[in-house]
């Protein structure tokens, strides 16, 4: 399994311990990767005490876990001073700094050393006091450890201390019940000191802090002595709804110390040290078994640092500003936007860019195309257009000895007339001096002429072939047929109608009267059995389906 170089590692300095890596998923509760190496810590000091080894160790740790370079990483150390303290509500945050430097003046162990305070204003304040509650750590060894880490190839999200992590844990892993209103008291005992903290749902209201001198070479009797006489009086002045009692040191037992404290409420205890038989969290398939009960509350604390934020009230982090060039020189810039700091990390240039494509980039790219689509068309028509005048220009060069004066309507009409005499001739006749009771049946006007019709009499078909032949005697047409048809049967359903129903070739069957077929063309004559064929053929796909199945014509 890889980790996605923005997931957050954390690392952890526990005494009883010594440096835990651990990478754990949120959501299921679940430890994914997990190491420990050896390391020393000066309790007399509260300090790494060697930075070289530390750094090496942690080397070796994240070479282990395949930890990807650029992972952030999430620090969580000893607590070397935890405090909540009320100060006046008109104090601003630079004044409240100051006090806190102040006291830590006249602590031993900041006499020499630099502090790296980490302060938060606790929502249980009031209109006259802010609840401020902080922790306080060597900023020189902070220092040497970012720079450790930034070498390393990792990045520093945020440093964390024990308390915190500690509760953290707790509630995470529901191993208390926290609810807003109600108060109650923790208890951490570890080999330096015992913290008596007393709390509202998750925030912090006082903390108090007693030294232990407890050790190995003392037996049962005077270590969980020495613990009971150091708290006692403070539970004593704490009523709350119930006590936790938390061992971190493998010489007292939660369980056994519980049972021997005297409280006005319930007490419940957690075992994190030698004494745990259930473990805080599953493990992983890639986690050794062996280390279920090992893991810490500290290093659960570091892992889940940035995913729990939400769920807190308190928010340390001791890698800040106060650290100088090697925080400063790793965070993005700040600028203040209508009085409030806003930090340009990635993740907010991220948004601030999809935002600006939303509003802006993708309007323009689908302008762009619009605009581009139309310019495109109007540069098609244009093209078209050109074509056209082109060849325009093409006809008038073409064309540019040609004169009006060379055009005479009435020599084109005569050149017409004088190609198609023929066919105006024959459309003249057929308009005008068709005879009474003679009607056509086919006319064709081509270069070959062959009218076609019938008639009840003989002179009308004289009289019409006549006329052709005087409107053009030069003409080679001829009557080539004419004979008289076969009579047709009267059909069923005519004796019941009226005569004026039917055309002049009804009318002629009707009244069972022969009438007469003729052809006249210019074309040769065909035989008489294969022109009957082709009559028959071409009366069938005539407009006029009159005479079918006529008898062949004497000629």
């Amino acid at each position: 399994m890889n980790l996605k170089k923005s997931s957050i590692v954390g690392v952890s300095v526990t005494p009883e311990i010594g440096l835990e890596v651990a990478q754990i998923d949120f959501a299921t509760q679940t430890v994914l990767k997990y190491g420990i190496r050896q390391l020393e810590y000066d309790t007399n000091t509260r300090t790494i005490a060697d930075l070289d080894l530390f750094k090496e160790a942690l080397q070796d740790l994240f070479f282990e876990l395949q930890i990807p370079k650029g992972t952030e990483v999430v620090l969580n150390i000893p607590s070397v001073l935890f405090q909540v303290t009320d100060f006046p509500a008109a104090m601003d945050e630079v004044q409240i700094g100051n006090a806190i430097e102040e006291k830590l003046a006249e602590n031993v162990l900041f006499k020499n050393v630099e502090p790296d305070i980490s302060a938060t204003r606790l929502p249980n304040s009031t209109m006259q006091f802010n609840k401020i509650a902080y922790t306080v750590a060597q900023k020189s060894m902070l220092i040497e450890i970012a720079y450790g880490i930034k070498d390393l190839g990792y990045k520093l999200y945020a440093v964390d201390t024990s308390v915190n992590s500690v509760l953290n844990s707790l509630i995470y892993t529901q191993r208390i019940e926290v609810k807003d209103d109600a108060s109650w008291v923790l208890m951490i005992v570890d080999n330096m000191c015992c913290r008596v903290i007393s709390m509202i749902g998750s925030n912090y209201v006082d903390v108090y802090e007693e030294k232990l001198s407890i050790g190995q070479v003392l037996d049962d009797a005077e270590n969980y002595g020495a613990v009971i006489s150091a708290v006692s009086p403070i539970l004593k002045n704490l009523p709350s709804k119930y006590l936790c009692v938390v061992s971190k040191t493998n010489i007292i037992s939660a369980e056994v110390l519980a049972s021997k404290l005297t409280y006005s409420a319930p007490i419940v205890h957690q075992e994190a040290n030698c004494f745990s038989k259930e473990a805080f969290l599953n493990v992983g398939d890639e986690v050794d078994e062996k280390f279920a009960n090992i893991l810490s509350l500290d290093i659960i604390g570091a892992s889940i640092y940035r995913d729990f934020e939400p769920y807190t009230e308190a928010h340390f982090n001791l890698y800040n500003k106060s650290l100088g060039e090697v925080y400063t020189s790793e965070q993005p810039p700040e600028v203040i936007i209508n009085g409030r700091v806003v930090v340009l990390s990635n993740a907010f240039l991220i948004r601030c860019f999809i935002v600006f494509a939303i509003l802006v980039i993708i309007p323009c790219i689908a302008s762009y195309i619009y605009f581009v689509s139309k310019i495109n068309d109007a540069i098609n028509t244009q093209k078209e257009l050109e074509a056209q005048a082109a060849q325009i220009q093409q006809f008038l060069k073409d064309n540019e000895n040609i004169s009006s004066e060379l055009f005479d309507e009435g020599d084109e009409i005569r050149i017409g007339l004088e190609h198609n005499k023929n066919i105006y001739s024959y459309y003249t006749i057929v308009g005008t001096e068709i005879p009474k009771k003679l009607w056509l049946t086919k006319l064709k006007l081509s270069d070959k002429t062959t009218i076609e019709g019938q008639a009840d009499n003989l002179e009308s078909v004289y009289a019409f072939f006549r006329s052709i032949k005087d409107y053009d005697p030069d003409s080679k047409i001829k009557l080539q047929k004419l004979g008289l048809a076969s009579k047709r049967e009267l059909p069923a359903a005519s004796a019941d109608q009226e005569l004026s129903e039917f055309d002049t070739d009804s009318i002629l069957t009707t009244l069972n009267a022969d009438f007469y077929e003729f052809v006249i063309s210019d074309e040769a004559i065909k035989d008489a059995k294969k022109q009957q064929g082709d009559d028959k053929q071409e009366n069938n796909n005539s407009d006029n389906s009159a005479l079918p199945d006529l008898e062949p014509i004497n000629n």
